[in-house]
Formats: C-alpha cells, sequence, structure tokens
C-alpha cells in the first residue's frame, strides 16, 4: 500500500494497528504499538486480521467486538490464523474461503464454509488467505481491482527489487495478472510452489499434479516467465525466506529448514547467490 501511495503520487491507502492493548506482541516474537483502541475505532472502512503460521487460532478474545463491528467495515479479510477470527463470528458461513490447517476446536464450523484450494479466495468483502507470499499476492490483487491491474503490476515489479541499485538478474519475474487466465496451467504451477515452500515438489511432482509432461512445464517457465521451474522454486523459497530473516527472529538455521534448505550452508549459499550478501548480513544490515 506504501508502495502504491508513492507510485501515485497520493494517499490512497492509510492503515493504522487496532487492538483492545498499547501494544500487540506476535507469536515471532515481535512487538507492534497500537493506534486505535479497539473500542473506539474511527474512521476505518476495511479491516485485515493478521495472524501467524501457526493453528492456533488468532485473536478470539476481540471476536464479540469483531461481531458487532463488522458490518461497519467495507472489506474484511483475514490472514493465515487470523482467519479463524472470522470462522468464530460466522463470517465465513457459506462463503469460499481458504483456510490454513484446521484447529481441532474449529472442524465443525469450518464445515459451512466453502473450502477452496487457492491460495487466497475473495467472496464479496470477505477475503481470506493461508499466509506467507500468498498475503502479499492477495493484497496486489486487491490494489488491482480498487486501483488498476497495472498498477497492481508496476508493485509487483517493485516489491522485488529489493535494495536500490541491485541487479534485477536474480530476482524472479512476477506472474502476469493475467497469467490465471491465459495460461491457468502455469499459474497453478507457481501456487504449487508458493504453497510448498518447506517441503519443495520436484518438478516432476509438479508436472504430474498439473497433468503435463516435464518437457511442457519447462516451456510455459521459459515462454511466460523467462525461467526453469527449478530456478523459479529457489526464488520463491529465497524471497519467504528473506522475509523471516528481516520481519522475525527466527533464527538462521530455522528459517533454512522452513523453507526448504538441506543445510544452512546450502541456504547461504543459495541466498548469497541470488541476493549477493549473505543471510547473517542481510539480517545485520536490516
Amino acid at each position: 500500500m506504501r508502495i502504491c501511495n508513492q507510485l501515485m503520487g497520493e494517499e490512497r491507502f492509510r492503515w493504522v494497528t487496532v487492538g483492545s492493548e498499547p501494544v500487540v506482541h506476535s507469536g515471532d516474537g515481535l512487538s507492534v504499538s497500537v493506534e486505535q483502541n479497539l473500542a473506539l475505532p474511527h474512521g476505518l472502512d476495511a479491516l485485515v486480521i493478521c495472524g501467524s503460521q501457526s493453528s492456533t487460532p488468532a485473536g478470539m478474545q476481540i471476536a464479540p467486538w469483531l461481531k458487532g463491528q463488522a458490518a461497519g467495515f467495507k472489506w474484511i479479510a483475514g490472514i493465515a490464523s487470523g482467519v479463524w477470527l472470522l470462522v468464530e463470528t460466522g463470517l465465513l458461513k457459506g462463503r469460499k474461503a481458504s483456510l490454513p490447517p484446521i484447529p481441532a476446536n474449529l472442524v465443525e464450523a469450518c464445515k459451512s464454509v466453502k473450502q477452496s484450494a487457492d491460495l487466497f479466495s475473495a467472496d464479496q468483502a470477505v477475503w481470506t488467505c493461508r499466509g506467507g507470499s500468498a498475503a502479499q499476492d492477495m493484497m496486489l490483487f486487491r490494489i488491482s481491482q480498487s486501483e488498476s491491474v497495472a498498477i497492481s503490476e508496476m508493485i509487483a515489479q517493485t516489491i522485488t527489487r529489493y535494495r536500490v541499485g541491485e541487479s534485477a538478474a536474480g530476482v524472479r519475474k512476477y506472474p502476469d495478472a493475467n497469467l490465471k487466465k491465459e495460461v491457468p496451467v502455469l499459474y497453478e504451477a507457481v501456487q504449487l510452489m508458493e504453497a510448498n515452500v518447506e517441503e519443495p515438489l520436484t518438478t516432476d511432482d509438479i508436472a504430474q499434479h498439473l497433468d503435463i509432461s516435464r518437457r511442457q512445464l519447462e516451456r510455459l517457465f521459459k515462454k511466460h516467465l523467462d525461467s526453469v521451474p527449478s530456478k523459479y522454486y529457489v526464488q520463491i523459497r529465497l524471497e519467504v525466506a528473506r522475509q523471516l530473516l528481516l520481519s522475525t527472529n527466527v533464527s538462521i538455521t530455522e528459517i533454512a529448514l522452513r523453507c526448504g534448505f538441506s543445510s544452512g550452508a546450502h541456504f547461504s549459499t543459495s541466498y548469497r547467490s541470488m541476493y549477493q550478501i549473505t543471510p547473517s548480513e542481510e539480517r545485520a544490515a536490516g
């Protein structure tokens, strides 16, 4: 949203953090200052409920508040375990939704939800996302609707250029906003990669899932994304790793494992090859 404002030269989006306490603590140990009290939100037309990748329901104590306030928002989104708050309040009943792994206490409630295999789903004014890099995709799609596809694509290209003056040679080509419509099988291949970061699939696995040959898959990647599946997959995993490096206190070894690398050394070598900096140097600089 910040980049959208910059590209358009005006404040198209404004955001504040809302909560019942002065400071909110994330599951990763990060502390976020709250700007508006939960009891007295004002001037807000959209609500994004952020959670972690864990299956633990996030912020259930604010469910009564959300039930009373939901009608006042034009758009509501749940990210990762933040989705469970939407389930708890009944906002997803009868709606299409992308759900993280379902916790035992919400299995029954989720039976009324139209579960989608997509990484994020949009059902009228209520959107859901499984978390991770899919949250970025969801917001880009949202901006493509509220502003334009062109602006969304410009933002997508901008956020892959991580440092000023850095060569874009190692940065993956972001899927075009029309890819899902024009080349759905390739779009699904990218979604499979993004959904399987910790335990990467092989190129043959992906091709088999899509019911096409490995050679067909490789041709599609070359034609539309100017890459090969294996390299593109590594770039996706490294992007997730970079997000974890800069936004959490998770150890570098743990990040390597979460992103499908067999060892810290392998991760460090791959990271440096893409970003010209080691993970430890990246974290120190960030």
